[in-house]
């Protein structure tokens, strides 16, 4: 019997341990001391009792020989031919482009045959005793020094110029943008997408922090932030703003760039330099935390900015506007102009809007 370290595991630290993450398993396993030994000799095939041959000691060679034992029971160590081993090699032939990260995610966070989910009723009777003792966060990143500019409300014969069918089937993504400024009003419909439709929804109402807007969002908790870079923008001044949905305003932050820059920014896509101005959207995770503290929630945060981006691609066919998506980014760039920290508000993408050529 031959056998080898698992290509599908990682090692991470944790309080001191050493631990072994099988993520097709999902089983975490804190190692023994010693463990590293076993590991580096099993990095290729080999019969489980040869780990001998690492120490001279015979009893530190029967303590090693233990541990690899156990290390096959727990699939740490696959046997060269086994099921588990078959399955290993078709997530590398499949994944093995996309790297371990990818693969550690995915694999680490789908729902097995015996997960458990609570009803909706349980969740919601639980979600109101947590929020007595540990609020929600706040459904909207706070405004700082400046005060928002007030933007003017859409009329609804701008988003319904056009049916629903007509914006769909209409719809293009689009690179190429014209030299006229975009409107004011404009930009401002197209943010309708970020703002909550329900006039009971209020970020100082203490509730369990659900959100209802145009976009579907999991859990309501609609994590997604929204900047605007207005390049040319009829009123506003070149410059990075934060949207504020709940009055309907944009907040000037400190970021500037030129175009060269905003191209870099944007992965050195040039037509991105020609746009009218770009809606950046970020994720603040402590909202679907929050409900939801389970790694499986990233997900959802990838879908949630689908489901907005969408919304302003059919808004911006409906005004006439192009519009694309990318996220192509750099994003250490992006935080920087947006003031952001990495660790709490990922950059997830950003459309790209301008008037037609």
């Amino acid at each position: 019997m031959l056998v080898r370290v698992s290509s599908c595991g990682t090692l991470y630290w944790s309080d001191g341990d050493l631990v072994w993450d099988d993520h097709l398993g999902h089983r975490q396993l804190k190692l023994a001391e010693g463990t590293e030994r076993v590991l580096r000799w099993f990095s290729s095939w080999r019969e489980p009792e040869s780990i001998r041959e690492a120490d001279e000691n015979p009893e530190t060679g029967e303590r090693l020989v233990r541990i690899a034992r156990a290390m096959i029971r727990y699939d740490v160590l696959v046997v060269k031919g086994s099921s588990r081993r078959q399955r290993e090699e078709e997530i590398l032939r499949d994944w093995g482009p996309w790297g371990t990260s990818v693969r550690a995610f995915h694999f680490g966070t789908r729902s097995l045959r015996e997960t458990e989910f609570t009803t909706s009723e349980m969740t919601a009777k639980t979600l109101l005793e947590k929020a007595k003792a540990s609020p929600p966060p706040s459904p909207v990143r706070p405004s700082g020094e400046y005060d928002a500019i007030a933007l003017p409300e859409p009329s609804p014969e701008q988003v319904n110029a056009i049916g629903l069918g007509d914006a769909l089937s209409k719809r293009r993504s689009v690179r190429e943008f014209g030299e006229e400024p975009m409107r004011l009003l404009d930009l401002s419909t197209l943010l309708t997408a970020a703002r909550p439709t329900r006039p009971e929804t209020h970020p100082d109402i203490p509730t369990t922090g659900n959100i209802f807007k145009t976009s579907p969002s999991g859990g309501a908790r609609h994590p997604t932030e929204v900047y605007v870079y207005a390049r040319n923008v009829e009123g506003l001044e070149q410059g990075i703003y934060h949207y504020d949905g709940f009055r309907h305003g944009l907040t000037p932050l400190d970021g500037k760039i030129d175009d060269d820059e905003l191209v870099a920014l944007a992965g050195d896509q040039q037509w991105t330099g020609n746009a009218g101005a770009l809606l950046i959207y970020t994720s603040v995770i402590e909202r679907n935390q929050w409900k939801y503290p389970v790694s499986r929630t990233y997900r959802v945060l990838l879908m949630d900015v689908g489901h907005l981006s969408q919304t302003v691609y059919l808004l911006a066919t409906a005004l006439g506007l192009n519009v694309t998506f990318t996220a192509a980014l750099r994003d250490e760039l992006v935080e920087d102009l947006l003031g952001c920290d990495p660790a709490n508000e990922l950059v997830l993408g950003m459309s790209v809007l301008g008037t037609r050529v």
